[in-house]
């Protein structure tokens, strides 16, 4: 009985003088200053008086003592009987990112919060003293411990069993399922419960601490994988949390990283920055220490300057000393979730400069919520320019997704097309179709309707940018920076190919400045019902094609696509707005008129014996010869047959890196040489052949003018040399200089014999030096 009493007196005098285990639980004096600094952005650091020296101590240890602990133990429970196969999945399969587990926790914490704050709308007195809405993380690296403490609705005993110690038992579920008759709607995120189980990804062991208005405060404490069981009970401290929950993690060995400030910071930044209520998290700065004895006063007020900086330079650096306090971490506010009506445009740039790091303003932004089978919240920006690196391998989505302001990815693989990647902003919704993990998204109809929405938004951002007559500069200046991005996405996204096609703008040949397909068809010719199209490898060079040479006289207007991914884009879409064909010029079959066409069958009768002359001695270059329509000035030309590649195409494919070699020598196969029959050298070939001077002279000026077609058309020549040989023999003709004639050689005998001479007379001279040294 005497042992009995020693041990009661023994607790009561523990319970009444062990600190508690989270000092800002307490509602002392310095804690409601703490409080009241909630509302700072960052809150000041205090001083080491004693109210922080003895929130110190708090944490200090995990704060039971040996009585304490017997207690704890009085009330053992198991858990079901899978617990272990789910602690198992949990650590090794459902997470693979440990950093999510203070997300998850800081998402329990915010449900919490959302309950008890929507009770408080009928009832405010629900909240009692504890009035201030907050999430706090506290950690102890001296005992490996890490606190996360909300001011929430907390949990009585019969939760702590029900949410804690049965698998997936979701208690925010249960908790709408009681105010569903109200008709009301309450912001929360949990929908699994297995968020907690998270916590042991980095613990051994998770102590729980919680009060709720209707109970008493208990603690929970469960172990990770191979546990058997969890303990509940009454805490001996009595109520030290006024409301709330205060979770304890015991941080494994290899989890100790999460003990440091920038850790913690950079977590809560990436995950909840967002939500709506305070994070605020425990840390220290370097102060200069106060100086409360006061100096005595100069006698002398005439001191002179030189004095004063001497004293200056004389005064000693200031004591520093260590404080702590809290700082808020989530200071900026989820602006999506605000009225457009309520946010200015200065708003909307400094999120964009703040949130989304960003150095330059936007060059365009929107903000939508897109509502139906689909509900979510955008805030999406156009960045003044590419950003750095978007053309490496790699490169991430500038998106990210929010459920219920909690960052969940900025993986949008899923969800935006990688030629959008260079959009940057915020997508929240409170119905995305998560797993049980939030770490992906499932495929689905919903996640299939949500990615089209944002794509057809984001186009209709653009083409508003393209629509602002009052403003075109600010479409040339998004066109220049993300028009291949554009090309791309015709290329790689069919079901919006129409949109973005109304997008792309081409230089005209006729004009000086690029148009849209729009205004290309607007100026046809009257029976026009082809778009025609030029590529080549720069803008002047294309300019100066001969193939624009009739063309142009005829009034109509080519597209010169001077970049690699043009030609791709148009050979894609294939027929603009399903009525238009693209027609490349550089290719045989152009008509441009019925009238042409009788004058080119006329006149090819008459240049037969031409063509089938240059036929015969080209036949291994060229498939046919034929009169153009296409030529005005120039001699020839040569076009691809209908079937085969552009002299661009052909280009690009040879400049490939990874080309197949077989396949790239193919592509330089036979072509269509044209030739136009008003021009003079075209005329006088003609008379040669037709008096039959067909000599080696005739034949050189064929291959000649062949081979020059073949450059100024664009393509490559297969043999450079061969050309240079037969305008050296065409030169040599025209000087009346003998092409065979020997070419005097030089001779370099004599030369080496003076070489050698020289060599001998230096010897000479060197073995005379050394016999005069002797």
């Amino acid at each position: 009985m005497k042992l009995t009493l020693e041990l009661l007196l023994l607790v009561f005098v523990i319970t009444v003088f062990t600190p508690s285990l989270f000092y800002v639980c307490h509602a002392t004096q310095a804690d409601t200053v703490l409080e009241a600094d909630i509302k700072a952005e960052k809150v000041p650091l205090k001083t080491h008086d004693n109210t922080v020296k003895e929130e110190e101590i708090a944490i200090s240890d995990d704060g039971y003592s040996i009585a304490d602990r017997a207690l704890l133990r009085e009330e053992d429970h198991k858990f079901q009987a899978e617990i272990n196969q789910l602690m198992g999945i949990i650590i090794n399969s459902l997470y693979s990112n440990r950093d999510i587990f203070l997300r998850e926790l800081i998402s329990n914490s915010h449900d919490a919060l959302s309950k008890i704050r929507f009770l408080s709308l009928t009832n405010p007195g629900i909240l009692g003293d504890t009035t201030d809405l907050d999430i706090r993380v506290k950690m102890d690296p001296q005992n490996g411990l890490l606190h996360i403490r909300d001011t929430g609705i907390g949990m009585t005993k019969d939760d702590l069993i029900n949410n804690l110690g049965s698998i997936a038992k979701s208690g925010t579920k249960e908790f709408l399922e009681k105010i569903s008759s109200s008709g009301s709607e309450m912001d929360y995120i949990g929908q699994f419960g297995v968020g907690f189980y998270s916590s042991f990804l980095v613990a051994d062991r998770v102590t729980v601490t919680s009060k709720h208005n209707d109970d008493e405060q208990y603690i929970w404490e469960g172990s990770g994988e191979n546990s058997s069981g969890y303990s509940i009970a009454k805490d001996p401290r009595g109520n030290t949390l006024g409301r709330g929950t205060l979770i304890t993690l015991h941080l494994k060995e290899d989890a100790k990283k999460y003990l440091d400030h920038n850790t913690l910071k950079q977590l809560i930044l990436r995950y909840n920055e967002f939500i709506n209520y305070p994070i605020f998290l425990w840390t220290s700065k370097e102060v200069p220490v106060t100086e409360t004895d006061k100096t005595e006063e100069p006698t002398d007020e005439t001191v002179s300057v030189e004095e004063e900086e001497e004293e200056e330079e004389e005064k000693p650096a200031p004591k520093m000393e260590t404080v702590w306090g809290w700082e808020r971490i989530n200071p900026n506010q989820p602006l999506w979730t605000r009225k457009k009506s309520e946010i200015k445009d200065e708003d909307y740039l400094a999120f964009y400069k703040d949130a989304l790091k960003s150095s330059e303003d936007p060059l365009y932004f929107t903000h939508f919520k897109a509502e139906g089978e689909a509900e979510f919240t955008a805030l999406l920006y156009i960045p003044s320019s590419l950003p750095f690196g978007y053309w490496e391998p790699g490169f991430e989505s500038q998106l990210k997704l929010y459920v219920k302001r909690v960052f969940i990815t900025d993986d949008f693989e899923e969800m935006m097309p990688s030629y959008l990647n260079f959009v940057k902003g915020v997508v929240d919704s409170d119905y995305f179709p998560l797993n049980v993990s939030r770490e992906m998204l499932q495929q689905n109809k919903t996640l299939a309707l949500i990615k089209k929405k944002l794509v057809r938004k984001v186009l209709a951002m653009f083409q508003e940018i393209a629509d602002d007559k009052e403003n075109p500069e600010k479409f040339e200046k998004f066109y220049k920076a993300f028009s291949t991005c554009l090309k791309l996405g015709i290329i790689h996204d069919s079901q919006n190919r129409t949109r973005i096609s109304k997008l792309l703008r081409f230089f005209s040949a006729k004009k000086d400045q690029t148009i849209s397909f729009e205004e290309y068809i607007a100026d046809m010719k009257s029976g026009q019902e082809e778009i025609y199209y030029l590529g080549g490898e720069s803008l002047s060079g294309i300019r100066q094609s001969p193939l624009l040479e009739r063309i142009l006289a005829r009034g109509y207007d080519v597209l010169l696509l001077p970049e690699p991914v043009d030609e791709y884009a148009i050979n894609t879409i294939g027929k603009y707005d399903g009525k238009f064909p693209f027609v490349d010029i550089s290719k045989e079959g152009l008509k441009l008129s019925e009238e042409d066409e009788d004058k080119k069958k006329e006149i090819s009768e008459k240049f037969e014996v031409l063509t089938d002359y240059l036929k015969d001695i080209l036949s291994e270059k060229v498939s046919k010869v034929e009169i153009s329509i296409r030529l005005t000035t120039s001699p020839c030309a040569i076009v691809s047959q209908s079937w085969g590649m552009s002299a661009n195409m052909e280009r690009i494919m040879k400049a490939q890196a990874l080309k197949d070699e077989r396949y790239a020598a193919k592509l330089g196969g036979k072509r269509v040489m044209e030739i136009n029959p008003r021009h003079p050298l075209i005329k006088k070939l003609l008379s040669l052949v037709e008096s039959g001077e067909t000599g080696s002279k005739t034949e050189d000026t064929a291959h000649v003018l062949f081979d020059s077609a073949v450059l100024n058309s664009g393509f490559a020549l297969e043999d450079p040399s061969d050309l240079i040989s037969r305008i050296n023999r065409l030169v040599s003709v025209n000087l009346d200089v003998d092409p065979n004639e020997e070419i005097e050689t030089e001779e370099f005998v004599e030369e080496v014999k003076e070489s050698e001479e020289k060599e001998s007379e230096f010897d000479e001279d060197k073995d005379e030096d050394e016999k005069e040294d002797l």
